[in-house]
């Protein structure tokens, strides 16, 4: 009689296990590949590179361009008298050696740090190079006596090639060079003000200089020609005629 193996043992062949529907779709779930992209990845992925690229930049603006790029340079007169803002050693150190700057002329760039004080003084003694300090209020007020004496300066053949600065080169070296326009370039008034705009200068933010400059003009131009200092309400240091020796700041 055959041998009938599945008959005989049916316990047996109930014992094999079998795998459920929804096992099948478990492993099938678990073998599928994962999708590759996703907008939480994405987001987080763009904001690490958004990231990494504006600390590149921060560190390209404000430790490498100041001192390859003179902040807020420009030529007023090209190998009589130039502008700027604050510089670094390294940019101050350029533009001295490539316009040949015999005389510098500081409006108060470094008045509240001591350290950039001498740093600045130091460099231009040690590039041969004449340095006036003649402190002015940031917003291009103060004592115009030091207006005058800059401008004296600036228009003499023996101290030029000039470089003419202060902080951001936009109110008081624009104050400056607006009265050199006029009373030494002959431009009309509102044209000399309106060039220190392309210099940063801002009238509604800072209407201090316009009216500095309209307020002085005639008594500049006058201690200029006359020699005599020009007579103010209250009394205020005189300007500085000698370069800063350069020891404290």
């Amino acid at each position: 009689m055959p041998n009938d193996s599945s008959a005989e043992n049916p316990a047996e062949e109930q014992s094999i296990p079998s795998r459920s529907v929804s096992a099948d779709v478990d492993a099938a779930a678990g073998s599928a590949p994962r999708p590759s992209w996703s907008w939480h990845r994405f987001t987080r992925n763009a904001l690490l590179v958004a990231a990494i690229l504006f600390l590149i930049g921060l560190f390209v603006v404000e430790g490498v361009v100041p001192h390859l790029v003179p902040k807020n340079f420009g030529v007023v007169d090209e190998g009589r008298v130039y502008r700027s803002g604050e510089l670094t050693t390294t940019a101050l150190k350029s533009v001295v050696e490539e316009r040949g700057i015999k005389t510098i002329i500081d409006f108060g760039a470094h008045d509240r740090d001591p350290a950039g004080e001498k740093r600045e003084q130091d460099t231009a003694d040690l590039l041969g190079v004449q340095r006036y300090v003649l402190n002015l209020e940031g917003d291009a007020t103060g004592d115009p006596n030091r207006y005058a004496e800059a401008l004296r300066i600036m228009n003499d053949p023996e101290a030029q090639p000039v470089l003419v600065h202060c902080a951001a080169g936009a109110q008081r070296t624009g104050c400056a060079v607006a009265l050199y326009r006029s009373l030494v370039d002959g431009w009309d008034d509102e044209r000399a003000l309106v060039e220190a705009e392309d210099y940063r200068h801002d009238p509604e933010d800072n209407p201090k200089m316009r009216a500095m400059y309209r307020t002085w003009k005639d008594e500049i131009a006058r201690s200029i020609e006359t020699g005599e200092p020009i007579e103010i309400d209250q009394p205020s240091t005189p300007p500085s005629t000698t370069p800063t020796d350069g020891g404290d700041g």
